[in-house]
């Protein structure tokens, strides 16, 4: 079986790996945005207005996915993401930085649906879509095993370089990631043309919208990402600053983002037949550590045991995310695929949009740590959705 996978979705895994370790701004993004001297609260709306993008504009790029094709949307998603990103270091200008914040969400929401569902119709195409669940936990194992690299060799780069280095890094990795993804074929799925217009968005919008509304694991599923994307979108913004209000060296920062990395390559895949033949057992179970992980950081004022927690927490996520997206995926129409996990996208968003907004204000205000500490009791309601969620 490994074997099989390995010959069919290696060059996919070998491009997360090659995207994971081109990742190495990420432990920084907002320390690097902080050098421009910005406050969490501008930061939260730089963050928000890609979330914002996201939720107006889910739905016309699943319609493009699943009109034009999947890998046309998402291989032009990343460009984006990748060029606005770049650009990012030739300005000071808050009103540029919010456009290209916005370029970036309008990459993002071509590739959010369009990427799983091309992997997920590639397999069917070869009659592997039992593959799936292990497509979703390998591809963030062998990112996170990029991570592992990236974040040594970010921290150490930034005891020398300048932030704007590790972008340049990224983008340079970023064309390897690319390159191997358009080896990628993409099989055809609509044989009869429809004119993509208005009257297609609003058809396809109402369909992902009925799809999830009428089927009770993808409408709790989409519930309980909701409420869990509070505590993920806490760590994105706040944990960073945090870092710095414990006195964290800043190469250290880096050097935890690998040991992160480490473990979240690991674990997953230890436990990877167990999320398979116990999946909402799993979700729970992980969500309930998650929830302990995050308010326990209320009580923390050491950068190490700070550390330790996020670790943890990131872990976490790196399990529920597959199970929760392979349940989804198993759950949806072949047609409208890609429509249905934009909508889910679409929602998720909002919430990051709120998030990113008000918790940068409260930040300002009470302190990184304590609000990301709070943001964890968003979980319960998540954990209330799974108990609720039929095996699949």
């Amino acid at each position: 079986m490994i074997k099989e996978e390995v010959k069919i979705l290696w060059k996919i895994y070998l491009a997360e790996l090659i995207r994971g370790i081109g990742a190495v701004i990420i432990p920084f993004l907002v320390i690097f945005l902080q050098s421009k001297s910005l406050s969490l609260a501008q930061i939260g709306i730089l963050l928000g207005s890609v979330s914002l993008t996201n939720f107006f504009m889910e739905i016309p790029t699943g319609v493009i996915a699943d009109r034009f094709g999947r890998k046309f949307s998402a291989m032009l998603g990343f460009i984006i993401q990748y060029l606005a990103t770049f650009l990012m270091i030739f300005t000071e200008s808050y009103l540029l930085l919010l456009f290209l914040f916005i370029l970036w969400g309008i990459g993002f929401t071509l590739t959010s649906g369009a990427y799983d569902a091309w992997i997920y119709e590639y397999l069917k195409s070869k009659k592997k879509e039992n593959l799936m669940h292990n497509f979703y936990s390998r591809k963030l194992s062998f990112s996170y095993l990029g991570l592992i690299f990236s974040g040594i060799l970010g921290g150490y780069l930034v005891s020398f370089l300048e932030l704007y280095w590790l972008i340049i890094f990224d983008t340079i990795l970023g064309f390897v990631f690319l390159g191997l993804l358009y080896l990628l074929p993409d099989p055809p799925i609509l044989k009869d043309k429809e004119y993509t217009g208005f009257k297609l968005f609003w058809k396809k919008t109402k369909e992902g919208f009925n799809l999830i509304r009428n089927n009770k694991t993808l409408l709790l599923l989409t519930i309980a990402s909701m409420f869990f994307t509070v505590a993920v979108g806490a760590k994105e913004l706040l944990s960073q600053p945090a870092y710095l209000e414990l006195g964290t060296p800043l190469s250290y920062i880096g050097y935890i983002a690998s040991i992160s990395g480490l473990v979240i390559f690991i674990i997953p895949n230890l436990i990877l037949g167990i999320s398979k033949k116990y999946p909402k057992k799993i979700i729970i179970l992980f969500s309930i550590i998650e929830l302990i992980t995050i308010f326990g950081l209320l009580f923390v004022h050491n950068y190490i045991l700070f550390a330790f927690l996020i670790i943890i927490s990131f872990l976490c996520g790196a399990i529920i995310s597959p199970i929760s997206d392979s349940i989804f995926q198993h759950n949806s129409k072949t047609e409208i695929r890609a429509t249905s996990m934009s909508m889910l996208n679409m929602m998720i968003s909002m919430v990051y949009f709120i998030v990113f907004f008000s918790f940068g204000i409260l930040a300002d205000i009470y302190g990184a740590r304590v609000i990301l500490a709070l943001s964890g009791l968003f979980i319960i309601p998540s954990i209330v959705c799974y108990l609720f969620i039929k095996k699949s």
